[in-house]
């Protein structure tokens, strides 16, 4: 008689199990090189707490490296969850090999992850620096990104001014309409006598709770006019309302800068800034002080596009691409000549119109802590000029440009730009890759901290989880695993030493 089925376990058999947790774990298992890699750390000098451990009354907090081992095996298995990985410390021999039989509650690794942001952040910097010993980054070009993530917080949570001078306004007309109901309950108890069928004996109740509410409004309209704050949060008072293609979210805006040769993240960075046009530079100078090129190559689309923060990266020594938005689409599709279309002569110091007459400087102007230059042309040109319908709006008598002082950073990035016309390509190549992966195969598209800097400590988590899953695929665990090993050895050799 053939068998139908795979043969099952006899539940009721005896067997005979390996005794040691080291043979339940085979040896080309990624937390062999998890276990490997957090050995090799100084959890002190990183700022670790409890790091020396603790002598007094009570039980002994549990070893940081086993909480971080924990941490770290369960973003790369995309378990962020204090009380799963609680779970998985009870019933998941590798987390039992990993931690060493350890099984700390839900509080204690949720308080781990919460009171570490800073060491968070230095040993994913750590790791970084370790890919660098490994020769895995290129450090000639980096492309930087920006993708929101959502906040442990609601965007009810979230007031900005209108929203809540529209609320106030709305329970104004509230009040106003119970008070004026009350009166006329009153009013009808006065002629009808106790007993009214109008009369309800919530209304007062009702009033009473839609005063609490505007005092809740008031107290928070007063809070976000003494802040610098332009939007005020409940729930976590750092999130904010970011808006983008029209998609509106409660959280913040994570930036990483991504290496060309194995798309490693050398840099990361949480904002509260809900655009990218004061990134660039910043997230650029992070990476720079990881690779220490002499020839850094930074990328970024037309998000990052701001004359400042190009003149900040050619100030810096790092040559920047970054896509350029068509800010004159609007003003060619009424037919008019852009901006482009005038010629600007530095030896002059004029710019020419199209149909060649002169717009000649005409003193200086302040915006936005910026200094322009304002540039005209005569009238008689532009009233016998055959094109003025095509270069002036209808109550303009003269044609008017500003340069920025510095104008000129702006056009030799034009220059460079126009050399690589392909060189976004590369960018949307490189740099989206990480935040697909975060988001799509670790399912990773909100934070579980409050506060910007616990996010902070949390998004290097992420990040650090993803670069290890990377040098895993590069390398392979063995090579990791053994090299982490000699790391510890190195770094012991050397303390002997001191």
């Amino acid at each position: 008689m053939s068998r139908r089925y795979q043969k099952t376990l006899n539940r009721q058999q005896d067997m005979l199990l390996p005794v040691r947790v080291e043979e339940y774990v085979s040896e080309n298992n990624s937390v062999r090189a998890i276990d490997a890699y957090v050995n090799t750390l100084d959890i002190e000098s990183l700022g670790v707490k409890y790091a020396q451990g603790v002598i007094k009354a009570g039980q002994p907090p549990y070893n940081p490296q086993a909480m971080l081992k924990l941490y770290l095996y369960g973003y790369l298995q995309g378990i962020r969850s204090s009380r799963k990985l609680e779970s998985e410390a009870h019933r998941n021999l590798e987390v039992i090999w990993l931690i060493e039989g350890l099984r700390p509650s839900y509080k204690s690794i949720a308080d781990f992850r919460k009171d570490n942001s800073s060491a968070l952040k230095a040993t994913n910097r750590d790791f970084i620096l370790l890919c660098k010993e490994l020769a895995l980054l290129g450090g000639s070009d980096v492309a930087v990104d920006g993708s929101f993530f959502k906040a442990d917080a609601s965007k009810t949570g979230i007031y900005t001014e209108p929203q809540l001078n529209k609320q106030l306004s709305a329970l104004e007309q509230k009040i106003n309409d119970y008070q004026q109901a009350l009166a006329d309950q009153d009013a009808a108890d006065d002629k009808a006598g106790k007993g009214s069928l109008v009369e309800d004996p919530h209304l007062a109740d009702k009033l009473k709770r839609l005063y609490e509410k505007q005092a809740e409004k008031k107290a928070l309209q007063q809070a976000l006019k003494d802040s610098d704050q332009k939007q005020i949060a409940t729930v976590d008072p750092d999130a904010r309302l970011m808006t983008k293609r029209g998609h509106t979210v409660a959280g913040y805006n994570a930036q990483i800068a991504v290496d060309s040769l194995h798309k490693l993240i050398v840099a990361e960075d949480v904002t509260q800034d809900g655009n990218d046009t004061q990134q660039l530079a910043p997230m650029l100078a992070k990476a720079q002080d990881i690779l220490q090129s002499d020839q850094l190559t930074g990328l970024g689309d037309a998000g990052y596009y701001d004359g400042e923060q190009l003149k900040t990266c050619e100030e810096q020594g790092i040559q920047v691409y970054v896509a350029i938005p068509d800010k004159s689409k609007a003003i060619a599709k009424q037919g008019r000549y852009t901006r482009n279309q005038f010629r600007y002569d530095a030896g002059q110091n004029t710019y020419t119109c199209p149909q060649g007459q002169a717009l000649t400087a005409s003193g200086k102007q302040q915006k936005n802590g910026k200094t322009f230059t304002r540039y005209q042309s005569k009238a008689t040109d532009c009233r016998q000029c055959p094109a003025a319908k095509h270069c002036l709006t209808e109550k303009a008598r003269i044609k008017q440009l500003y340069r920025w002082e510095h104008e000129a950073v702006v056009e030799r990035h034009k220059q460079r730009m126009a050399q690589k016309p392909s060189i976004m390509k590369q960018r949307g190549a490189l740099v989206e890759h990480p935040f697909g992966t975060l988001k799509s195969r670790a399912g990773i598209h909100h934070f579980l901290m409050r506060g910007l800097e616990k996010c902070r400590g949390e998004f290097s988590l992420m990040t650090l989880a993803y670069n290890f899953t990377r040098v895993l695929n590069i390398l392979g665990i063995d090579k990791l695993r053994d090299y982490c090993v000699q790391r510890s050895e190195n770094t012991l050799k050397n303390a002997q030493y001191v």
